[in-house]
């Protein structure tokens, strides 16, 4: 090469040097301001991960929370059920965007999908907590094996003095007679208050509360004739029975309220029932989108 060609070539050698720095930052500055198509590639899997992970919380959580035995259990699940789900949202919002940016026509597809899935999962999830964390079987189980347990008991032994402190008079056998009429009857409330409470068929509740009628009218009946025998109306025996039958009777109406409710067993079968279809719905569309993802990294990086 000719000495001033040479020297004509190192002259522009700065300029070409200036021009290839100038694009390199350019290329660097456009990757700064929107993300590498490979690294939105492994993000968009790592948020995947995520959901996945947080959706399994959410269902676990609201499932601790239909079985939990106490309110503040309940209450502590569903917050944790909650706040799994406002995570799987929050990332899937994340993954959205990056998504609609890309604008490939697979991947809309199945995050539609499961979109769709998402909000049925959302719906269906705040029905069961609110309706677990309510414990009204739980609540009516609880009056009628404390309270319940403790009037019908007081009732028991107000009648049993009652027949004992006339064992020696004539009246002794009607005293009796109508005690344990009343007290069977009484019993025989106190026995279907399990089935009630247990008891998901609105016709079959109907059933056992017109039984609990016919028992109540019977001990009203018996109680009322044990007041009209001569010597028994101010008797403080009577007296006390009668009041513990009417208190227990009152617990016996907030029982079936509590237990037409259903609450708990209403929750368990959502839960157990379409709950589960619809999250399993949503992992196997979160699978297929990921799997999608992964079979692109892979097309991407051979």
């Amino acid at each position: 090469m000719e000495p001033n060609t040479t020297k004509s070539a190192y002259a522009f050698l700065p300029w070409v040097l200036t021009f290839a720095l100038l694009g390199a930052l350019t290329v660097f500055s456009y990757y700064r301001e929107s993300d590498n198509p490979f690294e939105m590639e492994f993000k968009k899997a790592d948020l995947l991960s995520t959901m996945r992970i947080h959706l399994l919380e959410a269902i676990e959580a609201e499932k601790n929370a239909v079985m939990a035995t106490t309110d503040e259990a309940s209450e502590s699940f569903a917050v944790r059920s909650r706040q799994a789900a406002d995570k799987v949202e929050s990332n899937r919002k994340e993954i959205e965007s990056i998504i609609d940016q890309q604008k490939l026509p697979r991947e809309i597809e199945i995050l539609n999908n499961f979109n769709i899935c998402w909000a049925q999962f959302r719906k269906l999830d705040e029905t069961i907590l609110a309706l677990a964390t309510q414990n009204t079987n739980l609540k009516a189980q609880k009056i009628s094996a404390t309270q319940g347990a403790q009037e019908m008991e007081r009732f028991e032994q107000s009648l049993n003095r009652l027949i004992h402190r006339n064992a020696g008079n004539n009246r002794c056998n009607t005293t009796v007679m109508l005690s344990y009429e009343a007290l069977t009857a009484g019993l025989k409330i106190f026995s279907v208050h399990q089935s009630h409470i247990e008891e998901a068929d609105d016709q079959e509740m109907d059933k056992i509360e017109l039984s609990i009628k016919s028992y109540d009218i019977s001990a009203r009946k018996a109680l009322g004739s044990l007041s009209n025998i001569t010597g028994l109306k101010d008797s403080e025996d009577l007296k006390n029975a009668e009041t513990a039958y009417e208190q227990f009777m009152n617990l016996t109406d907030e029982v079936l309220r509590l237990s037409r409710m259903n609450t708990n067993i209403k929750s368990a079968e959502l839960s157990l029932g379409g709950n589960e279809l619809i999250s399993s719905q949503c992992q196997e569309i979160l699978a297929d989108l990921q799997e999608t993802i992964q079979a692109r990294q892979f097309k991407a990086t051979r």
